[in-house]
């Protein structure tokens, strides 16, 4: 369960910067992440309909230049800054997908992305999710391309959430096949487990992190008195050599 929690990492995923803000503006409606190890520009998710969608830009792709200005020495705003313009032109994208570059150009438009509500659903899970987190499945293009560390961080907690989420939803769907009368107390019963469950797991993560802290600990203990045994060993040795100097 190494980070599987609580990763501030994660909010560089869960917050990625979308080409589209709130309000309106200019882009192609593609939402960016930065591996902070690697420097890769990925595109994350591309919203439906928009000329990103429509023109193929692929999820998971990897953007390589916009306009011919390379991105890796860019933060993620920069590259949103430079996607997004003028509507009716066009920004021209070097992307690199399943090991392959290509060069594809799109066009900009307006676009006002409106609030999502949410559901029923959506508000019992978002009392169980980390704040603010937007758990979604990782480009397989993505995962193939990001840093080795990087990885280790997103991967196995964004896959700790999803199977999280989907057996929530499994609970929530039997919850809402009972009468109307009995739903919001089995929703309630069902919420309260899970935020239970979620403590348990944090609590049961900080033991094991003490325990890989304690066990390195201990690794070095022992390489330091093997050392320090080595080294009275030496001076025994070169004590017995001045004696036997010293009797002849």
């Amino acid at each position: 369960m190494k980070k599987i929690l609580f990763l501030s990492v994660l909010i560089v995923l869960i917050l990625q910067a979308y080409v589209l803000a709130q309000t309106s503006i200019c882009g192609i409606g593609a939402n960016l992440v930065k591996d902070p190890y690697n420097k890769k520009v990925f595109v994350f998710k591309t919203l439906p309909n928009s000329m990103a969608s429509k023109y193929g830009l692929p999820e998971g792709a990897e953007i390589i230049s916009v306009n011919d200005q390379k991105v890796k020495k860019l933060d993620i705003n920069q590259v949103t800054n430079l996607i997004r313009g003028e509507e009716g032109t066009k920004v021209k994208l070097e992307i690199k997908y399943n090991k392959e570059e290509s060069t594809i150009e799109i066009p900009r438009v307006k676009f006002i992305l409106p609030e999502k509500i949410q559901d029923k659903f959506e508000i019992h899970w978002k009392q169980i999710a980390p704040i603010n987190a937007r758990i979604e499945p990782i480009p397989q293009n993505m995962i193939n391309n990001m840093s080795k560390k990087w990885y280790a961080e997103v991967v196995p907690f964004t896959n700790y959430w999803l199977a999280r989420k989907a057996e929530f939803k499994n609970s929530y769907d039997v919850c809402m096949s009972y009468p109307a009368s009995e739903q919001n107390a089995c929703l309630i019963n069902l919420t309260n487990r899970e935020i239970n469950k979620t403590a348990q797991d944090r609590h049961l993560e900080i033991q094991e992190n003490m325990l890989r802290q304690q066990a390195i600990q201990n690794s070095i203990n022992a390489v330091n008195q093997i050392q320090m045994n080595n080294n009275l060993y030496n001076i025994n040795n070169n004590l017995n050599n001045i004696n036997n100097k010293l009797r002849y």
